[in-house]
């Protein structure tokens, strides 16, 4: 194997290009992607959360190796002895919260926590209550605490995950990818919009919300769909920095941001389409209330800032699609359907697809089950609980 093409230079592409050049220094990486400015790209527009509170193993492993990277930022970081920038981290950790009919779910994810290492912590009402005043507690049965989870500054990190590729030798292409040449099971070449073609051994498929459309050009269906997301920036009357990452399973997720909270309301049913538009009645009709209910102890709320943003949304179980289709595709993988998730895992899932293209299979975290089997099984492989 000689070259290896990576379509889409966002977190997922960089670190795929990344750890196949740490692995194979002597492959060919290029990364094609059309807009270096990032305008539409999901990272630069999520909270920078990394959490360890799934309920699949592997995205709780996932989270893990990126914290290892985090709390080993200077040495990670550090290019040609030069050290990265200031990540902003934030360890104030994740609280996923509950009511009395949730409250058996969260004590079974709760002992999965356990079983795989997170140093997770179960408040009772009287402690949340307590610990966090800031927080509406009263109607709530429990709640889960991962101490070592938190957010910080992901243009900071990605800018850092690209620069690390460049210096290992990748190449990074201005170019859009809008055709393949196949012989049967392999795909022999990219085709490009300026009219030229890349022959390579293998590619990966990293376009977030564009993914499909390019597996469907080789006969692979893949149920995801771009998902709009509101983030809205809110001062506070009363300081919100002692508080963690809050998440209930309604899809409400607040967390301290600059002089109050950055808050979103995921609405799971948003219908698809690539759309940045910005409607006011998410923040009056949704995230009002929703921070009236739970959040009446930060006081007085001004809405400073509303933006939005993309999910890669995978329709069929919210989990990532990860891998090539056997016997169909063999040398095409794809990486997409992250629902959210994309960032903080961007690292294992990097490291995953370098595994398989170099070695044929999976060798540190075996992530088969996020594999494009199961969805012509139809085998959902989703999280429970708080999502």
């Amino acid at each position: 194997m000689t070259t290896v093409v990576v379509i889409g230079a966002g977190a997922v592409g960089c670190a795929a290009a990344l750890h196949l050049k740490t692995a194979e220094p002597s492959l060919d990486v290029i990364v094609v992607e059309p807009d270096y400015s990032y305008a539409k790209a999901a990272t630069g527009k999520g909270s920078g959360g990394v959490r360890q509170l799934f309920t699949r193993p592997e995205n709780i492993l996932m989270s893990q190796y990126t914290l290892d990277v985090i709390e080993d930022w200077q040495a990670w970081g550090t290019i040609d002895g030069t050290p990265p920038p200031e990540l902003s981290w934030r360890p104030n950790g994740y609280l996923f919260i509950v009511g009395p009919a949730d409250l058996e779910t969260l004590a079974g994810n709760y002992e999965t926590h356990l079983a795989c290492g997170v140093q997770a912590e179960w408040l009772e009402q009287a402690e949340l209550i307590a610990r966090y005043p800031g927080l509406v507690s009263t109607d709530l049965a429990a709640g889960v605490l991962s101490p070592r989870d938190g957010w910080l500054n992901p243009k900071v990190f990605f800018s850092v995950l690209k620069a690390k590729a460049e210096a290992a030798g990748v190449e990074f292409l201005t170019d859009r990818v809008v055709g393949f040449d196949q012989t049967g099971a392999v795909v022999r070449a990219v085709r490009l919009v300026s009219g030229g073609t890349i022959s390579a051994e293998a590619m990966v498929n990293a376009a977030g919300v564009h993914a499909p459309e390019l597996a469907g050009q080789l006969g692979m269906s893949i149920p995801v769909e771009p998902m709009r997301r509101h983030e809205h920036y809110i001062e506070t009357e009363h300081d919100a920095n002692h508080l963690p990452f809050v998440k209930d399973v309604d899809g409400l997720a607040v967390h301290a941001y600059r002089d109050g909270v950055s808050v979103g309301k995921v609405d799971f049913d948003h219908p698809c389409g690539e759309d940045f538009t910005i409607d006011a009645s998410d923040y009056t009709d949704r995230v009002v209330p929703a921070m009236a209910e739970r959040f009446a102890g930060l006081g007085r709320l001004t809405l400073r800032e509303s933006w939005t943003g993309l999910y890669d949304q995978n329709r069929f179980d919210g989990n990532m699609i990860l891998g090539n289709w056997p016997g169909q595709l063999d040398n095409f993988y794809v990486a997409c359907g992250f629902s959210g998730h994309g960032f903080m895992h961007a690292l294992a899932i990097g490291r995953g697809l370098a595994e398989l293209i170099t070695q044929g299979s999976y060798q540190t975290l075996d992530l088969s089950r996020m594999g494009y089997q199961r969805i012509l099984d139809d085998q959902p492989y989703g999280e429970e609980g708080v999502r």
